[in-house]
């Protein structure tokens, strides 16, 4: 609707008719940096959460197996799992929802559907299209994962906010090409002559080789005669009440600053700033990365999984612990405290650094250094 709305603002009534050149020039004021925004958003958001681990659980006990080379290496035979899960987060981030089907045991990410809801049966989707390709088939709600974000109203709102920035950035671009562009007086003699060929020279002049002249990417020269004198004034630049580029920029700052306070992600990040960056990315992955990857565990694990296998302990769980890259010198001594008080065993410390396990029984044991004892023992060996 923000867009139509729009839209009937540049229909001339009174001539029915709406100029391409003028909708085009504020077709791009209008959306290009809001746009560029978003898709900076969509693209940090979904290339963080596809790589995610989809670790796979059996009655409590990590399997790689079926469903684990499905969600992390080859949901179809189409794409990879890095760049389905990017379509999949990207449509949920763009469209609020994104649908995908299992089909022939694979999983295939829609392009477009329709929804029908009804309140106490199962939704019902239709006029499906993959890759331009149109499905016939019906589907219902436990045939397919129906992923859903809850941000349309904060897309409304980004709508009418970068409708009112547009129109300050615009003027601001305007003002500042006027204070920076060359201005010039001509002073033209009062006995000018008056015939047809002098005032022909004269338009000349002005349409043509001024025009030249101010276009010139080098050296330049104007050819005047008659008496005609040239005067360039100064630029309005750098003084009270004239215009510079931070001005632009600022409000191009706001517009990011705003889009992604919207989408939960740090303005820092967007903007590759990259001071207190481990805080930055902290807080990226807490209120943004993280509950994505939770809806997504959800709608996997109700729809593929289902009531008795999940609460079995068979189901799978989205690893965004390995999103964050780190360096293993600032993490060693961390491992070392985790080993030493039975939270890792060496496989698991294998893991977090992106090696393969041993998985041998030793490997696979949890440690804890004699200086640990229970609190009980503590206190009788005082007394």
């Amino acid at each position: 609707m923000i867009i139509w709305d729009w839209f009937k603002e540049q229909f001339n009534k009174t001539s029915n008719t709406l100029e391409l050149d003028m909708v085009l020039s504020s077709l791009a004021a209008e959306t290009f940096y809001m746009e560029l925004a978003v898709q900076a958003c969509t693209n940090l958001i979904a290339n963080a959460v596809s790589r995610a681990e989809f670790i796979t659980f059996e009655e409590g006990e990590e399997v790689k197996k079926d469903n684990y080379y499905l969600l992390n290496v080859e949901p179809n035979p189409n794409k990879s799992a890095s760049k389905f899960w990017r379509d999949v987060i990207s449509r949920m981030i763009r469209d609020n929802e994104a649908l995908v089907i299992q089909q022939d045991g694979y999983f295939y990410c829609a392009d477009t559907f329709s929804l029908e809801k009804k309140a106490f049966k199962d939704y019902r989707y239709e006029n499906i299209t993959i890759d331009n390709f149109d499905l016939n088939n019906k589907y219902y709600e436990p045939d397919v994962f129906h992923f859903e974000l809850h941000n349309d109203e904060i897309k409304k709102v980004l709508d009418r906010l970068n409708k009112s920035y547009a129109k300050l950035v615009a003027a601001s671009q305007d003002n500042y090409k006027r204070n920076n562009s060359r201005k010039i007086t001509v002073e033209v003699p009062t006995n000018y002559p008056e015939t047809e060929e002098a005032q022909n020279k004269l338009k000349d002049l002005f349409q043509n080789k001024f025009k030249d002249f101010f276009d010139a990417d080098g050296g330049a020269v104007i050819p005047l005669y008659n008496g005609i004198e040239v005067d360039e004034l100064e630029s309005n630049i750098g003084v009270k009440g004239g215009a510079d580029n931070s001005e632009i920029r600022s409000f191009i700052d706001d517009i990011f600053d705003f889009v992604a306070m919207g989408f939960q992600v740090p303005p820092q990040l967007l903007k590759s700033e990259v001071q207190d960056l481990t805080e930055v990315i902290n807080s990226f992955l807490t209120f943004c990365v993280n509950p994505i990857a939770e809806t997504v565990d959800d709608e996997i694990n109700r729809k593929l999984y289902g009531k008795s296998y999940y609460l079995n302990n068979t189901y799978t769980k989205a690893d965004t612990s390995n999103i964050k890259a780190v360096d293993i010198t600032n993490i060693a001594n961390s491992l070392e405290v985790l080993t030493r008080i039975g939270g890792y065993s060496i496989d698991d410390t294998l893991k977090k650094l992106g090696k393969e396990p041993i998985n041998n029984e030793w490997s696979q044991a949890r440690w804890m250094t004699k200086n640990y004892q229970e609190v009980e023992k503590r206190y009788d060996s005082d007394d």
